[in-house]
């Protein structure tokens, strides 16, 4: 298999995922998904190779910037059965080059999360799991989620002491969490295995910005592989107060007040990278167009309904990609018609405090 007729950008795309995953379909499908994308095709004959896979849509936390943590949601709450996962599997599985499985929900609730990694893993898919791991886990559950086959675990460290961390991570249990950690990067040394890559992530606020340094030492004390800063979104009408002071850690498209937030003009509009290369299928089975959007009104399709590649190409979809292509189809206008790929925009509809967009 070659990569080197892939381009930079497209390198850059796929660079975290080691080569063992990657197939020579695998990479003929991105090749043709990022020049369907460079072409702006209404209509397109690659599948998606990015998926998000929403496992469980309840949490323990109730984190003040989340639509699950706010009780917010209009989408009812459940798990996806693990047959059904496997079901989703079986399609996706020749074109999938990475799958995440969390989305607005801590999926580290799911009893059978572990065997659900496992038969991703066995198809030959990277998998990463984003979770806030302040659970009390029994019956060796933290081991069997080492031994799953899972490739990467990103941890939530918001903060170095208790009232710091708990500050946003409401309901968390920093000594649970480092004690959890620790856990699992000794299971990993004892098994000598390479996967898991266990990062230790903060996000940075107004509160915790003060702890960044103390953050790294305490990470690097735990003996993770990883050790990162993430930068927050929030509803950019009522929640700037969460964005920290050093604007290195905020996004440009923010600013510190509302009246000179930055809104692109129609003619710079920039094209979503979501509608040509991936999605997220909640637990329910509703297929989203991209991470931010939790609104179940907001919808392209169910795949409990009809396949997944049919929704890729359906109406919703062409009419979501057209208002980046040409004039946009107005007959069946999307949470992306909405949108416009100005994720930012202060004028948009929010769930709440978060960043999350709802029709």
């Amino acid at each position: 298999m070659n990569l080197d007729i892939l381009s930079l950008e497209d390198k850059k795309l796929i660079s975290h995922i080691p080569e063992r995953y990657l197939t020579q379909k695998k990479i003929d499908n991105f090749i043709l998904s990022r020049n369907e994308e460079i072409e702006k095709r209404e209509i397109l004959s690659s599948k998606p190779y990015h998926i998000v896979i929403e496992t469980n849509n309840s949490c323990n936390l109730k984190c003040p910037l989340c639509p699950t943590g706010l009780g917010l949601s209009n989408r009812k709450k459940g798990k996806l059965s693990l047959q059904n996962f496997k079901n989703i599997i079986d399609i996706i599985k020749d074109e999938t080059i990475e799958l995440y499985l969390q989305n607005w929900g801590e999926s580290t609730l799911i009893p059978y999360l572990p065997e659900m990694i496992s038969y991703a893993s066995s198809m030959n898919i990277w998998t990463n799991l984003s979770t806030n791991l302040s659970i009390n886990y029994k019956n060796g559950y933290l081991d069997r989620l080492i031994e799953s086959g899972l490739s990467h675990m990103i941890v939530d460290l918001d903060g170095t002491t208790q009232d710091v961390y708990e500050y946003y991570r409401v309901r968390g249990e920093l000594r649970l969490v480092l004690d959890n950690i620790k856990r699992m990067v000794k299971a990993k040394s004892e098994l000598g295995i390479e996967e898991p890559i266990i990062e230790a992530k903060m996000l940075v606020m107004r509160h915790n910005e003060h702890q960044i340094s103390e953050f790294i030492k305490l990470a690097e004390s735990l003996g993770v592989d990883k050790i990162s800063t993430g930068t927050i979104q929030v509803n950019p009408n009522e929640s700037m107060d969460w964005l920290p002071e050093n604007d290195r850690y905020v996004y440009p498209t923010y600013s510190k007040t509302k009246a000179s937030l930055t809104v692109l003009p129609s003619k710079t509009k920039k094209q979503c990278h979501w509608l040509w290369s991936g999605l997220v299928i909640n637990f329910d089975g509703g297929i989203s167009p991209c991470c931010i959007v939790e609104d179940e009104k907001a919808d392209f399709g169910n795949v409990f309904d009809e396949d997944v590649l049919d929704i890729w190409n359906n109406n919703k979809y062409q009419t979501a990609r057209s208002e980046f292509v040409s004039e946009c189809q107005d007959d069946n206008l999307t949470i992306c018609n909405v949108c416009k790929n100005n994720t930012h925009d202060s004028n948009l509809n929010r769930v709440g405090d978060s960043f999350s967009i709802m029709l």
